[in-house]
Parts: C-alpha cells; structure tokens; sequence
C-alpha cells in the first residue's frame, strides 16, 4: 500500500498548472487582416528589439535624441533608447491607467511613448493628445492590445510591442508603421537559440512532470531573457514564429480571453484582500491579462508558484519614475498578473481563484 508521501507527490506531479510560457501551433496563414493596412511590417526577436529599431531611426532620419515615457514601465519599454544614448522623462498616468501629459512641456523633436495598459487606457484621449501634438513622434506600445482592432485606429507613427506572452512563440517582437521603416539582421542569436531549447524541454515536462527538467527550462528562460543584455543588435523573428503568428485564429482567441477575464474577474469580487485593477472591459477590448493589487506582492507571487499559478510582477519600475507617479509605483510594489489566455477555459477560472484565495488567507 502507498504511503501517504507518494500519494502527495503524485498530486504534486499531475497539478494544473496555469500562467507559464507555452508553445504554440498553428497552420500556414496569411498576414493578419488587423495589420495589412500598413507599409511597414516587420516580426522580431522581441519587444526589445522595436524599441531599439525606433530609437535608431529616430536618431538616424530625425535627430531626436529625447524619448518621454510613461512611469509604469519596466526598462524593456525604453531600454532600447537609453541604449543609443536617448534622454528618457517618465510622466505620470492616472488610476484609469490613461497618460498625464503636462501641456507646459515641450515635446517639439520628441518621441512620446504611449501603453495601452490591459485594455482599460482610452484609446480616444491618446488619440487626442497625438492630434494635437504632430510636432512629437508619438510610438504606441500594443503589447496589451495586439489584438485590439480599435487601437490600429490611432493616428501614430509607430506601433510596437511583444506578443510572445499573448501567443507563445519563441520570438515575437512586433513594429507597424506608415511613416518609417526600421532594419532587422535575419541570422542566428543565443536569444532565440536558448528559447527553442527551454520549448523543447518544456513539452518534455508536460508529459512527465520531471522537476529536473522544470528547472532546466525555466534557466534557459531566464539566461535568454540576460542574453539580451549582450546581444544588442535588431533582429528578425525566427520563421516558425512567423508562420504562428501570420496563422491564429484570431476569434478564438478573443472570444477566449474575454469569457475567462470576466469569469475570473465575477470571482475575485468575493475577496476583499484582492483589488482587480480593470473590474470591467471596454467595449472591443480583448484582455492580455487580469491584474490584481495585493498587500503582500512577493509571499503571494510565491505561494501561487508553489501551487502551479504563474503570476509575474510585470513593471519593477524606475526610481526615478517612483517620483513622477505615486500610483505607478503603488501598482509596481502591489500588483500581480493573473491568466486568462486562450489556454485555459472558463471552468479553468475556478482553479486560478480557488489557489489565490489559498495564497491570500493562509
């Protein structure tokens, strides 16, 4: 008869486990409709590399070596910039996650940066902002609204993002643009040679459960994440991400995301140790994720690791972007990005839940 250790280390190995990255597969397609509108599309290595492909042509084609920033941004946002030797000012946004722009400064041979932030920032007060400012560039960063048929709409020059954590691909930087055009180098990278490997071992542990092979993928991931910090240069996606991004059903996963943010989100009002940040969607707004603010950000993070649920702390920001804006730091030292992506079902919602509401009251 088993012991009772071998019975909790086979619950252990057959969790649910929700939030990681994850490989996906799809069929040859075309470019996506929401992107065929644009003269300049370009799939690269990741986010990162957009932001240094902007900054370089900036620099190369207008001279601009400002770039303003909005306070809640991790250094991935800007650090292309900072790299070519930019000035980065943060600004401030307010608690509906919509930017702060001061008219008394001047932003005449600037670069204003822009997030649409979960889908909540209201695309029609960036747009108005960038209407009456056409002495700045003005860059959106759509990493949470790639799929967002709305923010396509927006009068700017430049739209930039990842979309590896919204697909699963080993590479996924994106940049669109009627206005300028950027350059990629196509050869090889320790980046995307170090992600193929952790996917690999990844579908490995799916179907064994082998701790060993899980903490074998998660440091590829994480040493491909360092490379970045050597490996400078812009460059393209790899062609089998390509191929799975020009070929997703792009309904399913709307419709996804939307039915397991709202389940998730009907939930989470019974806990009153959990603030959801976007309690409601706007209208055409596809979900990247479901932020939440907690009293004790890094024992909880851990606690929902422990039990399977992946939660990342998305934005340890600037200290000098702690100065601009109280509440960009509040959501930095507070907040927690719980998944709702296409994986998962509505049922799936429960599970998340029922581990969170353990994490936050035991």
């Amino acid at each position: 008869m088993p012991s009772k250790n071998r019975k909790a280390t086979a619950r252990v190995m057959t969790m649910r486990e929700f939030g990681s990255e994850f490989d996906y597969v799809g069929d040859d397609g075309a470019i996506q409709s929401i992107w065929n509108g644009f003269s300049t599309f370009k799939l690269l290595r990741c986010g990162r590399d957009a932001v240094s492909g902007t900054a370089i042509a900036m620099l190369k084609e207008r001279g601009i070596k400002t770039v303003w920033v909005p306070a809640l941004s991790c250094i991935s946002m800007y650090g292309g910039f900072m790299l070519e030797g930019f000035k980065v000012n943060f600004y401030p946004i307010d608690e509906s996650f919509n930017p702060l722009l001061d008219e008394k400064n001047d932003y005449k041979n600037s670069v204003v940066l822009f997030m649409l932030y979960y889908g909540v920032t209201d695309i029609n007060q960036v747009g108005g902002f960038i209407k009456n400012h056409k002495e700045c560039v003005s860059i959106v960063d759509i990493t949470h609204a790639v799929w967002n048929e709305d923010a396509y709409c927006l009068p700017a020059d430049a739209f930039i993002g990842s979309i590896r954590k919204s697909v699963g691909v080993v590479n996924g930087g994106i940049f669109l643009s009627n206005k300028f055009s950027i350059e990629a180098k196509s050869v090889s990278n320790k980046f995307t040679q170090l992600r193929e490997g952790a996917f690999k071992l990844k579908n490995i542990y799916n179907n064994t459960r082998d701790e060993n092979i899980k903490n074998e993928y998660r440091k590829m991931f994480s040493d491909a994440e360092l490379s970045l910090n050597n490996d400078t240069g812009v460059f393209s996606a790899d062609n089998k991400s390509i191929r799975t991004v020009l070929s997703l059903n792009t309904e399913e996963i709307k419709r996804k995301r939307t039915l397991n943010f709202n389940k998730l989100s009907a939930l989470l009002h019974g806990l009153s140790s959990v603030r959801p940040l976007c309690g409601k969607l706007q209208k055409n707004v596809i979900p990247f994720s479901l932020p939440v603010l907690v009293s004790n950000q890094s024992e909880v993070q851990l606690k929902l690791a422990k039990q399977g649920v992946y939660a990342p702390v998305l934005w340890p920001i600037n200290e000098n972007a702690k100065k601009v804006c109280k509440f960009s730091e509040k959501v930095s030292e507070n907040m927690l990005s719980l998944p709702i992506d296409q994986r998962y079902s509505p049922d799936d919602m429960d599970l998340i839940y029922e581990r969170l509401k353990q994490a936050v009251y035991d």
